[in-house]
């Protein structure tokens, strides 16, 4: 378990039940409870994905 990679969260906790990601850090419940035992590899390539969920969501 490797925890150098910060979390994205935002403190804004509120899942779009749409896309089921939460809107302020734009991830799924999935990646926010596993996000501890995720490597650093599994982080980065969340946030990677995250970038492009939120790119889409300000398209509107």
């Amino acid at each position: 378990m490797n925890n150098d990679v910060p979390s994205p969260c935002t403190g804004v906790c509120t899942m779009d039940l749409d896309n089921q990601y939460c809107l302020g850090c734009y991830r799924t419940r999935h990646e926010i409870g596993g996000w501890a035992l995720m490597g650093n590899k599994e982080k980065i390539a969340v946030i990677k994905e995250l970038r492009g969920r939120r790119r889409e969501a300000e398209k509107g």
